[in-house]
């Protein structure tokens, strides 16, 4: 069974525009609405390769971005690379992005997926909708 099927069997409704689904408590992983792996213990997922830039004149690394989330206080992101959306750490600097963007979703506002450019500029790191 493919990852969005597991999905899609697991929701078990929807509450302000998000999916509710049912985990299983002995696996190490659920699968997110994207179809990525989103392992419980986060330390499993690599950061997501975001370039550190010399001035404004330069641009971020630009990824499709299917969805953003936060567990344990830490954000992450599902990203499209190739055909495989992967589930990505982001820095603690865009915990806000990711809340935002949660807040606009539960509102009814789907932003993802969509392009992001992603960079770290004057030791900040931003994300910006392309």
């Amino acid at each position: 069974m493919n990852r969005k099927k597991q999905y899609k069997k697991n929701v078990k409704g929807n509450f302000g525009g998000l999916d509710v689904v049912g985990v299983n408590p002995n696996a190490d992983y659920v699968i997110n609405k994207a179809g990525a792996k989103v392992y419980k213990d986060l330390s499993k997922h690599d950061v997501l390769e975001i370039p550190s830039l010399n001035s404004d004149a330069e641009s971020g690394k630009v990824y499709e971005v299917l969805s953003v989330g936060i567990m344990s206080g830490t954000p992450f992101a599902t990203v499209k690379i190739g055909d495989l959306p992967i589930a990505f750490r982001l820095p603690a600097d865009l915990v806000g992005w990711c809340q935002h963007s949660m807040g606009l979703a539960m509102q009814g506002v789907k932003l993802f997926p969509t392009k992001v450019e992603f960079g770290q500029l004057n030791e900040r790191y931003y994300a910006e909708l392309v």
